[in-house]
């Protein structure tokens, strides 16, 4: 009897295993035949850009010089249409796709066994890299706030992994994969799980991420987040580390969010959203500590721009905002979400805590396409100021609101160039510049006829608006050598 109770274990042991195997089997061939299945929808994004050095300093850190961009893309329609990162595209001066060719597209794999190295080593049922279609695409829209770029290539009849609202959102412990290039090595698939929904990384960020321990490195942003169904849960963004590779960290942008942006994106070429004036930040207990604010959580308005129409109607400093438009407002990301959200037909009903004091106030909006005060790409044809080493661009009464400047116009400075001595005019990213020798430049075109006015070897003074104040500027002008290095880099274009 004993014998024959051990013969039953060690078959049910045996059949357990062979489950096990079976199931293991059946789970990677579900995985192989969802890679065949969506990985010719995810792309290669390469960029030439305008980008900050590595070595990047505060008083540097939006001083450009040339680079190259390696990031990622998925098509979401079959004519063209590529989702990415606004970051992955920002300041392109030109963008290549390389795009994933089918499995097969070149006839099916050879019958015999391979004889060769390169043939075991090298799918026969794909193209070798340097085989690859590369086109060029062109930036359809981008949204700085949600990390969201739409770009279009002259292409039909693409595999595309179209964004559909999923029955359920993502969920903590769900299985997932990301497709990029990480660090330049194309069509990478990694597996993990959903670590955390809804994740903000820090209290001031104006988002929420679906969080995941999918390995995410350099080169996966703009690649698509899936389902095991390869439905799109997200856009790979960012990763959290030490040392700059995987930890573990990865975060993506919601579907939802991906959506939303890519509909505006191609309808309009830019997202639409409300702005009143204010700034805001996340309450914290410290904060409110500090402060004496009533709440130790939600958001604060931190500053009001003068004669916006928040401060016409009457918000101030300090104020809690408890809801917006009826809408409770518990973190920041949700402030952000209903600001895109609010029709600006009419105003937003803002509803806040002043002390012990709940009220509620009506402000007219103002409807702000973001391309109308930001710009994610920099033409040195049209920007650049080479005697001053700056790349500007006009500003508009948008860009003064959105930016809280003083005033509505002058030349907004975007980046300053590397590698130029004319940089020693010490202007930086976020400068106005308001005259030229007492001279009101009101537009780039006017700035390069003061600067032409000056005679070679005089001082240029500029008076600027820096952070709220104005200030004066010197250096003496060597239009000779710098109009050279202006044609030099013009001619490289």
């Amino acid at each position: 009897m004993r014998r024959f109770l051990v013969l039953i274990c060690v078959a049910t042991c045996i059949r357990a295993a062979e489950d096990k195997s079976r199931s293991l089997a059946e789970f990677s061939g579900e995985l192989e035949r969802l890679a065949a299945a969506v990985a010719p929808a995810v792309v290669q994004v390469r960029v030439s850009a305008w980008c900050a050095p590595e070595s990047a300093t505060r008083e540097n850190a939006a001083t450009l010089a040339s680079c190259r961009v390696v990031g990622s893309g998925v098509i979401v329609d079959p004519s063209g249409y590529i989702i990415t990162n606004e970051h992955v595209v920002r300041n392109a001066r030109r963008i290549r796709v390389m795009l994933t060719p089918k499995p097969g597209a070149d006839g099916p794999a050879p019958a015999s066994k391979p004889k060769d190295l390169d043939s075991v080593v090298v799918d026969a049922n794909r193209d070798p890299v340097g085989k690859r279609e590369v086109l060029d695409a062109a930036v359809v829209g981008a949204n700085r706030e949600t990390d969201i770029a739409l770009l279009k290539i002259e292409a039909s009849g693409l595999p595309a992994i179209p964004i559909r609202l999923a029955a359920r959102g993502p969920r903590q412990g769900q299985v997932v994969l990301a497709i990029g290039s990480p660090e330049g090595l194309d069509n990478t698939m990694t597996i993990g799980i959903v670590s955390a929904v809804g994740r903000q990384p820090h209290p001031d960020y104006p988002m929420l991420y679906i969080q995941t321990d999918a390995a995410i490195n350099p080169g996966n942003s703009g690649g698509p987040l899936l389902d095991v169904h390869g439905d799109l849960i997200g856009i790979n963004t960012f990763m959290l580390s030490d040392h700059g590779g995987n930890q573990g960290l990865g975060f993506a942008v919601p579907a939802g969010v991906v959506r939303y942006v890519y509909q505006q994106l191609r309808d309009r070429g830019a997202v639409r959203q409300s702005l009143v004036g204010v700034r805001v930040q996340t309450v914290t207990p410290a904060l409110a500590e500090g402060l004496g604010l009533s709440r130790g959580y939600g958001v604060m308005i931190s500053d009001v721009v003068p004669d916006s129409p928040a401060e016409i109607a009457g918000l101030r400093a300090r104020d809690i905002i408890t809801t917006v438009d009826g809408a409770s407002i518990s973190a920041l990301p949700y402030y952000t979400a209903l600001m895109y959200l609010h029709d600006p037909a009419g105003p937003v009903a803002v509803g806040v805590l002043r002390g012990p004091q709940t009220l509620l106030f009506q402000v007219p909006a103002l409807a702000v396409d973001d391309r109308d005060y930001r710009d994610i790409s920099i033409d040195p044809r049209e920007s650049l100021i080479p005697e001053f080493g700056i790349f500007g661009k006009n500003v508009s009464s948008m860009l003064a609101l959105a930016s809280g400047l003083r005033l509505d116009e002058g030349i907004y400075v975007m980046a300053t160039t590397a590698g130029n001595e004319a940089s020693d005019t010490m202007l930086l990213s976020g400068d106005v510049i308001v005259s030229l020798n007492g001279m009101p430049v009101h537009s780039l075109q006017e700035l390069r006829g003061a600067i032409h006015d000056v005679t070679t070897g005089s001082p240029a003074v500029l008076q600027i608006e820096r952070a709220g104040q104005f200030l004066y500027l010197e250096r003496e002008l060597e239009r000779r050598q710098i109009d050279s290095k202006a044609e030099a880099v013009r001619n490289r274009q």
